[in-house]
């Protein structure tokens, strides 16, 4: 089964073309904010490299958010349309799922960030479970625990906490919390402060999404029967964009002159 495989949830940017048992081809690049012009460019570069065409795609999968509004609207809005044209299914994933998806041999708590602006993070938290093949090997999958969270580190911190078997004054006592994801400096030593021995944190190529890891995850749904219906598949922002209003357009819209202080910070 040929699977194609899509996020743009950030600046940094990932398609991979895979099989169940191969991995044909894989771009990861910053793309900064021209997630609309470089995805399609790239899609059609990595088809064409691995001699394939988009007739041949058997499967999509897209990285549903959370992350830049504009770069999870491209993903989505892309990935519905090819299943809509090309008539395959399409499994959404979202993005925290695919971050700790990378991160699976840990086998303490973990919690995987991206930015999410105004100070906060989006922050979702897993746990380690083992379980065997049926061949007799052991692998580890990754169980969310809760629900995809928007907050600032400190209120992410005592979330974290709270949610230890024992509460907060069992922190102590429990393996270390490993944080994965794209972070910025002050919220990763934000977090290293509050946290102290109990925060480790994965490497920015550790960290580094990557598409091949989406498409295993939707290839697990797909063996379950699951797919996603391009027409009510929706992003998954958890918070509504902030629109800015301009204090120099506004009053002139209602035709009067902003006063002198107004104008100044407008400008």
């Amino acid at each position: 089964m040929l699977l194609l495989a899509f996020d743009t949830s950030t600046r940094q940017s990932s398609i991979a073309l895979c099989t169940e048992e191969a991995l044909l081809g894989e771009y990861t690049w910053n793309a900064g904010t021209n997630h609309s012009v470089e995805l399609l460019e790239n899609m059609q570069r990595l088809l064409a490299d691995c001699q394939s065409t988009l007739a041949q795609v058997e499967a999509l999968i897209v990285a549903a958010g959370p992350g830049s509004f504009n770069g999870v609207r491209v993903a989505v809005s892309t990935a519905k349309a090819l299943a809509f044209s090309l008539q395959k299914p399409l499994l959404a994933i979202p993005t925290l799922d695919s971050v700790a998806a990378q991160q699976s041999a840990w086998q303490g708590p973990l919690c995987a960030v991206l930015e999410a602006g105004r100070g906060e993070l989006y922050a979702a938290c897993y746990r380690s479970q083992e379980e065997l093949t049926p061949e007799g090997e052991v692998q580890r999958r990754l169980e969310r625990e809760g629900d995809y969270l928007v907050l600032e580190p400190a209120a992410l911190v005592a979330h974290l906490r709270a949610s230890l078997p024992g509460g907060a004054e069992a922190a102590t006592e429990t393996p270390p919390w490993l944080f994965c994801g794209e972070l910025k400096q002050p919220s990763r030593v934000a977090l290293q402060a509050l946290l102290g021995s109990q925060g480790r944190f994965a490497t920015a190529h550790e960290s580094a999404r990557r598409a091949s890891t989406l498409a295993m995850l939707g290839l697990q749904r797909l063996r379950m029967g699951q797919s996603d219906d391009p027409f009510t598949l929706e992003p998954l922002y958890l918070r509504r964009p902030s629109i800015t209003k301009s204090t120099r357009k506004q009053p002139l819209l209602a035709g009067v002159t902003p006063p002198e202080s107004e104008a100044t910070q407008a400008g």
